[in-house]
This record gives structure tokens, sequence and C-alpha cells, in this order.
């Protein structure tokens, strides 16, 4: 096609002229055809109905660019990076003819925050535990937007350093627990002692999925990995959950689960018992308390739940699917946005515009975003 990255594979401008996507790794190729986009939606239970929210939401983030190049108001690096995992979810690179120049303001952004923070952590704040997730987030990002760039012809001076030095951070900050805990003085807490933070985890692994998609060699990268993974095993409960037992404790299992699941789902290989334990504790929860958006949406959970479902395909890909694709998209609004949930729940459906944006967005793209680990060609992917 001619229309650059939404276009496919043949000649053209933009990610089109990457002839074939000879070094883009399978996982992620059918995100960059308009076809495969379709048929993945259609062979995994998707609609057209989804690919035209996701076109209305990332017209309305447009609309919400700040002039710096960021998204949000606060923890601008966090949403900046989640905005640009939607657009580079759809394949929009650089080089998109609609939104080349919204992905690389963004990506510049993120550029300058981090050459500007003395811990070279992706975020605007010094303090606080906002620091470190932002890091997460935004290296994730990056990693991403390194393997889908790499295939055009855009040049984005100094972005692959900025990326392995925010690899090399999460990996030097790694506790002997396997985990990544925040300091609200310093962002990570480098101590290495074997505290943990399930939550922090989370952003810091699809971080390191990353950087092992860019093909790239990183030291520390596969170790870190390793340590990572055998930490979501312990985490596990008898259960099948991961995260605190107490539903009423801080870190619980109802919402940590989807996390540990996703974790090993895409970090290691082999870990079926573990995974279909997970995915039971879940599918018995959901079952018993059915997705509803105006009565317990919880948006950071509803993002590891589906891509952990969706990983797990078949009935349970299914049972989900048909639960959460008719909130997702009943919940959008004319103008592409999403509306709250629970609006007199302060936390959990995601207050923020742009952060409830991009976690609806990104659940949308998960029918073509990622391959399922077991459809992979890519059986080196875990040992490489």
């Amino acid at each position: 096609g001619t229309g650059g990255a939404g276009g496919g594979f043949g000649k053209g401008m933009g990610m089109g002229a990457a002839n074939g996507f000879v070094t883009l790794p399978p996982s992620m190729r059918s995100r960059c055809s308009t076809q495969e986009r379709l048929e993945k939606l259609r062979q995994n239970g998707g609609s057209p109905e989804c690919e035209a929210a996701v076109s209305a939401s990332l017209e309305w983030l447009k609309t919400k660019q700040n002039p710096d190049g960021s998204w949000g108001r606060n923890s601008k690096c966090a949403f900046t990076g989640l905005a640009l995992l939607c657009y580079l979810g759809r394949c929009e690179t650089p080089e998109s003819p609609f939104y080349g120049d919204n992905v690389t303001k963004g990506i510049m952004f993120l550029l300058e925050a981090q050459k500007k923070n003395k811990n070279k952590l992706f975020s605007q704040a010094e303090k606080g535990n906002a620091p470190v997730y932002e890091h997460g987030i935004a290296t994730y990002a990056l990693g991403e937007m390194y393997t889908l760039a790499r295939l055009g012809s855009k040049s984005l001076p100094g972005m692959r350093e900025a990326f392995e030095q925010g690899v090399k951070i999460i990996i030097d900050n790694q506790q002997d627990s396997g985990s990544w805990v925040y300091d609200t003085e310093t962002g990570f807490y480098a101590g290495k002692k074997s505290r943990e933070d399930l939550s922090v985890a989370g952003w810091q692994f699809q971080a390191l999925k990353a950087a092992k998609n860019t093909g790239l060699k990183i030291d520390g990268l596969h170790t870190a990995i390793t340590k990572m993974t055998k930490y979501l095993e312990d985490k596990q409960t008898k259960d099948g959950g991961f995260g605190v037992a107490n539903r009423d404790a801080h870190y619980n299992q109802w919402s940590l689960s989807g996390v540990g699941i996703l974790g090993l789902q895409t970090m290691a290989k082999g870990k079926t018992t573990p995974i279909k334990k997970g995915i039971g504790f879940l599918r018995d929860f959901i079952t018993a308390e059915p997705l509803d958006w105006n009565k317990n949406c919880n948006l950071y959970c509803w993002y590891y739940y589906t891509q952990a479902f969706f990983q797990q395909g078949g009935d349970d890909w299914k049972f989900y699917n048909q639960q959460f694709l008719p909130q997702i998209l009943s919940a959008q609004q004319p103008d592409g946005s999403f509306k709250r949930g629970r609006p007199n729940w302060p936390a959990g459906d995601a207050a923020d515009e742009i952060y409830r944006q991009c976690l609806c967005t990104l659940q949308l793209e998960v029918f073509y975003r990622y391959l399922k680990v077991g459809d992979r060609e890519e059986a080196n992917f875990f040992d490489k």
C-alpha cells in the first residue's frame, strides 16, 4: 500500500518501504497491515467497530497533545508513553501521514525529559513514586518505537541511546527478589534487598519485553528476565492468584493477578501450570462478578486482564471477550473519548481522561497488537 504506516507490506512511503518487514518480530507484524489487522480482528472475536473505535480514539488523542509534545498534565512521561503505545499499536510511526508529527514530538519530549532528569529517568519529577512507573512505561514505548522506526527512513537521533540507558537503569535497579520498588527520594530503590512491588514490576517487565524484541545486545537482559519470572512464580498463591490473598489489603490478587499471568505468558517459557491456575482464578472471579463499566470498572486491572485472557486464547478468551468488548465499545462517546465508569469512585476507573483513553485504546488493539505466544514463529524468543 501507499498509505505509509497503515498501508501494509508493499512499496510506498513510511513503513510500507520495509519490503516485507524482514527485521520486524513476527509477534508484531499483524499490526502493520490494514488487511492483517482486520483478519486478526475477525479471527480473534473482534469486529470492524473495534477498528473504528481505535481510529476515533487516536483522533481524540491527537487533539489533546500539549504544545511541548507531551500528553497529560502531571506525570507527563507516563501519559506520553501510553499515548505513543496507542499509536504504535496501530503501527503509526514518525513516518505516518496522519500522525507522524504527533509521534515524533512525543518521542522528542521523552528524550528531553530524560536528559534533564538528574537520575536519567523518563520523568520530570525528582521525587515520589511516579518517576519509576513513568520510566517503565516510557522505556516500553521507546523500545517499540525503535523496533518499528528502524524500518523507515526518518532519523531519530539519540532514541536508541536513550532507550538503552532506560533499560540499563531498570536492570541495574532490580531487587534480589527479581522485582523493582520505588524510593520516594531517589526514584528506584537501588539497595539490593529482597523488596518487591508487583505493580511496579509489571511496567518494568513490559519494558524488558520491548528490549527483547529489539534484538539489541543489552548486558544483563537475559538474567533480569530470568530473575523476574522466578519472582512472579513465587508471588502465586495456592488458589492461583498473584499478590496478597486478602481482598481488602493493598496489592491484592484481584487487582494484580493479570500482571503476574501476563508476565509468565510473555516472558517465560513453558509455565503452563501456573498460568492455567492464574487464569482459573480470574475466570472464577469474573464469573462471580461480571465486568460492568458502571459498577466495577477498574481499567488498570482490565488492561492486564484483557492481555492475559487474549494470550491464553481458546474458550478462556471467548469467555472474557464476550464481557469485555461490549463494555469498552459502549463506553466510547461521539467525540472518540471514553466516559468515566463509577463516577463516584476516584481511582479505579481511571479518573484522568488521558489515562482512561490510553488504557481503553490499548485494550481495543489487543486483537492484533501482538500475536498470542502460542501462535508465534519465534520459538527462540525466550532463549536468545
